[in-house]
């Protein structure tokens, strides 16, 4: 049991700012799906926070900074859940389905979040600074996918060349952005199971190939140029 000591410890002024930045973070969760990016103001979500708009500022240099950080923790959380839920699965079908439905819940748990993430995603088409930087953390997303798919393959016993998980990941990440898209139109013409059938279809088939004799060609080069084409 911690001690009388122990509990009144007063914060430093590092862990205040650390403490003040997550509060802000979460705050920033709440009010941006909500509002809608161009709608959200600082103030808002520092009113959300309980802090006042000088607070944000000395934690985030604005609306666009604040965003970028809070999808930063979007990533972070959704690749811990994708490498914890893979882990737990022995089999290509049990692998596949895993993150899949989780992604599939997520959206219909949050469906405020995905139209938020386009209409970033519009803004940033129009501004080559902000496309630089939400493009550089797609490639960050992607190559953590790509990581534990080979992790996944090794596991069971296919030798998944780095360029070719590359590929896998950006067509992971398509297939779910895509479904997602459907989803915000018509909800029930995407069956819940449809994204993880059709990784499990996939990967089954990349399984088989490598077995038969090794897996499909695909280049450093033709990777890198397709990378470049999600940004």
């Amino acid at each position: 049991m911690p001690s009388v000591t122990q509990k009144s410890r007063r914060l430093t002024r590092d862990e205040k700012k650390a403490q003040t930045r997550l509060q802000l973070l979460q705050a920033a969760a709440v009010v941006f799906p909500r509002r809608g990016y161009h709608a959200t103001s600082v103030d808002e979500v520092a009113e959300e926070a309980g802090f006042t708009v000088g607070a944000l500022y000395s934690n985030f240099a604005g609306k666009q900074d604040l965003f970028l950080a809070m999808l930063d923790e979007h990533f972070a959380r959704q690749m811990s859940a994708y490498a914890e839920i893979s882990s737990r699965g022995h089999t290509v079908e049990a692998k596949a389905r895993g993150a899949a439905d989780h992604w599939m819940a997520f959206l219909r748990q949050n469906p405020q979040f995905f139209p938020l993430f386009i209409e970033f995603w519009g803004l940033a088409l129009r501004d080559p600074e902000l496309r630089r930087q939400l493009s550089s953390r797609i490639r960050h997303f992607q190559t953590a996918i790509s990581e534990i798919l080979r992790r996944d393959a090794g596991e069971l016993g296919v030798d998944l060349p780095e360029d070719a998980a590359r590929s896998l990941a950006m067509v992971v990440n398509s297939m779910g952005n895509g479904l997602a898209l459907h989803m915000l139109v018509d909800p029930k013409a995407v069956p819940k199971d449809l994204f993880g059938n059709m990784l499990a279809l996939i990967f089954e088939a990349l399984r088989h190939m490598y077995q038969a004799g090794g897996m499909p060609a695909l280049s450093p080069a033709s990777t890198q140029s397709a990378q470049g084409g999600t940004s």
